[in-house]
């Protein structure tokens, strides 16, 4: 049995001459439901990772959806996850957890690890959490509205889980990943506060989306090998590296992220195949200095001021952080989400090594 989160709804599959294939949401959840389970997750896993993936992708953010997906066989392949590991907690106080991944998906082990801080915070006010041994998992803004929905605050950050492709400001080497931040403020009114962002100029999956999609990168995001500035998303590929965004500003925050999610966790000490970061969760109550009636009322104070604003020329109006990916949301639910050709390629070759065709789903009927 296929589930969707709520307030989603079926939609036709579409098809545009000349342009990018469109699916709905239940679709694609489908597939990724279909291409996980043959490659050996449990149903309620599979479930999880194709919740989330989709979920990225009806949030704008195609770098974090089914281009993923042939990243994540090739790693069962090599043994960078255990399709059949569940996470655990291995250490815990009333206030805190280590949570220890075993080499799940990224998505098992992020749901499992902001449940425990919603729980904890909940019942304390406030809870860290420390993640350790988990694959790539994706958009971090997924589980910090996770947390949202609960009337939880809630920070992320993950430090270099990957290959270095960010180099810190003023070197003319990789050293960091892409160094991700989020925090999300619960709105009981409207879309939650989401602040979600890499530190480095651009997200590697978005490079990995103007790939597929044949377009060029912004400027000053991405050095080619040579050290010279590019937007050719293939230099990326070549042995090119990210700058981080914002110059100094933005590499000091990835310095922070690397910083509480390895050291401060103690991630170093659970090694695997691959040297991971560590995952680092703080959660609080909103409701932990007043009431939770009082807070929203405060923060719906605080949104009509800000928005009221008038929008500078080329805006049609002032957005809070997280709103465009709501706006986004209630577009692609309705309209379908587009999917380049190549990346359908790539998926349906990556599925084919686990028996899986694609293009034979019912999805097509």
């Amino acid at each position: 049995m296929i589930r969707l989160p709520l307030n989603f709804i079926e939609v036709p599959a579409i098809h545009k001459i000349n342009l990018m294939p469109t699916y709905s949401s239940s679709q694609l959840n489908h597939v990724i439901q279909v291409i996980f389970s043959a490659a050996g997750a449990k149903n309620q896993d599979a479930i999880q990772i194709a919740d989330i993936l989709v979920a990225n992708h009806l949030a704008g953010h195609d770098s974090h959806g089914i281009l993923r997906i042939p990243e994540y066989l090739q790693s069962i392949r090599d043994g960078e996850i255990d399709p059949q590991a569940q996470p655990e907690i291995i250490q815990e106080t009333p206030t805190s957890a280590v949570v220890k991944g075993n080499w799940s998906f990224g998505q098992v082990v992020g749901n499992y690890a902001t449940d425990i801080a919603i729980e904890k915070a909940q019942a304390m006010g406030v809870c860290a959490v420390s993640v350790v041994q988990a694959a790539h998992t994706g958009r971090l803004a997924v589980f910090t509205e996770r947390a949202a929905a609960k009337d939880v605050v809630m920070f992320m950050t993950i430090g270099t889980v990957d290959r270095p492709m960010t180099a810190p400001y003023g070197g003319a080497a990789p050293i960091f990943g892409t160094n991700p931040i989020a925090i999300t403020l619960p709105n009981q009114d409207g879309p939650h506060v989401t602040l979600d962002f890499a530190t480095s100029a651009i997200a590697a999956g978005k490079i990995k989306v103007a790939k597929a999609k044949h377009e060029p990168l912004p400027p000053d995001c991405l050095l080619d090998k040579q050290g010279n500035p590019s937007t050719n998303p293939n230099d990326f590929f070549d042995g090119g590296f990210m700058l981080p965004f914002g110059g100094h500003k933005g590499y000091a925050l990835a310095v922070i992220a690397e910083l509480m999610s390895g050291p401060l966790l103690g991630s170093e000490n659970f090694p695997g195949v691959t040297q991971r970061s560590g995952i680092f969760i703080f959660a609080m109550k909103a409701a932990l200095f007043q009431p939770m009636e009082k807070y929203n009322q405060a923060l719906q104070k605080t949104r009509k001021k800000i928005k009221a604003i008038p929008p500078a020329k080329g805006f049609q109006e002032v957005l809070l952080p997280g709103e465009p990916e709501f706006h986004m949301f209630q577009k692609r639910i309705k309209e379908g989400i587009e999917v380049p050709s190549d990346t359908w390629a790539a998926v349906k070759k990556a599925a084919l090594t686990f028996g899986v065709d694609i293009d034979q789903l019912p999805i097509h009927e």
